[in-house]
């Protein structure tokens, strides 16, 4: 009885093992889920004040929240006329310098799909929009 126990404890760790080990590698390599980078001329005190003041103009409904590691948490809503509204949280680095460098890393989707549902286009014209921010380190 307790060898068929930590047969399947051992089999559940290897299994919680590879699918963790399997999302690190989706969100590290290139794809939907890929960090996305961006430069812009703001600074970065400019570029939190630019994050906490939604407009009417936005593209996406969203907050921007502060977290208790000092991380920034982007979490993003656009309400569809005839379906569900679509929802991704990202993790929001800003690294100051002669240009601050803005880093999304893809958290999660609503719904538990494993890839956000926003195109790349559309965050691209929002940072742009919002930070006046240009895909940085990729083809545009």
């Amino acid at each position: 009885m307790w060898l068929s126990l930590a047969l399947a404890l051992a089999l559940v760790g290897a299994v919680y093992w590879v699918v963790r080990k399997k999302q690190l590698d989706r969100r590290a390599g290139e794809g939907p889920c890929a960090p996305l980078e961006y430069r812009t001329p703001l600074a970065f005190d400019q570029c939190l004040d630019r994050l906490r003041s939604p407009g009417p103009e936005d593209e996406f409904i969203y907050t921007c929240t502060r977290e208790r590691d000092g991380s920034f948490t982007l979490h993003l809503t656009a309400h569809q006329p005839t379906s569900q509204p679509l929802d991704t949280l990202y993790s929001l680095r800003l690294d100051p310098g002669k240009e601050t460098l803005v880093t999304l890393i893809f958290i999660r989707e609503a719904f538990g799909y494993g890839q956000p549902v926003f195109p790349r286009e559309m965050m691209d014209a929002f940072l742009a929009q919002k930070l006046e921010a240009r895909p940085w380190g990729r083809e545009k």
